[in-house]
């Protein structure tokens, strides 16, 4: 019977240590990518005019569940706000509050009666939200006094 040397062991063995490592940082999303396939929103005031199944990944800040509209909440990111459909199941045990910054990963949704929504296929928490993460409001205008002469 032959004995497997130490140091190839280990070659081996930090070799498929860094195919398990490699396939974890893997892009989410795969598919055909070239002409006729929508680019990935990034923006919630882009959702708007996007495509059906456009695909969309949106950093941001659930402002309010929406009354009377089951599983859609408010998102607001620094260009503006969305409606977005996150099914209970995708929430599985998170807690999230306003003042967490999320991500959110999903397709737009496209309906005849109303603007363009997010179907939400997956949430994670990214931290607090900070100033950058609220939309830009513009300054408000000052006041002028006609001349005097």
């Amino acid at each position: 019977m032959q004995t497997v040397r130490p140091a190839l062991y280990l070659f081996f063995l930090l070799l498929a240590f860094s195919l398990v490592i490699s396939m974890e940082s893997a892009p989410v999303a795969a598919g055909f990518e070239g002409p006729g396939v929508a680019a990935t929103v990034t923006r919630a005031v882009d959702v708007l005019g996007a495509q059906d199944d456009a695909p969309c990944v949106l950093e941001g800040h659930l402002v309010e569940k929406l009354p009377r509209r089951k599983h859609r909440y408010l998102f607001e990111d620094h260009s503006g706000q969305v409606v977005v459909e996150i099914d209970n199941k995708i929430f599985e045990q998170l807690t999230i509050t306003p003042k967490d910054k999320v991500r959110l990963q999903g397709h737009v949704d496209w309906n005849r009666k109303r603007p363009n929504e997010v179907e939400v296929d997956s949430i994670s928490i990214m931290g607090s939200i900070t100033s950058k993460d609220l939309p830009e409001t513009a300054a408000p205008a000052q006041k002028t006094s006609p001349a005097r002469r």
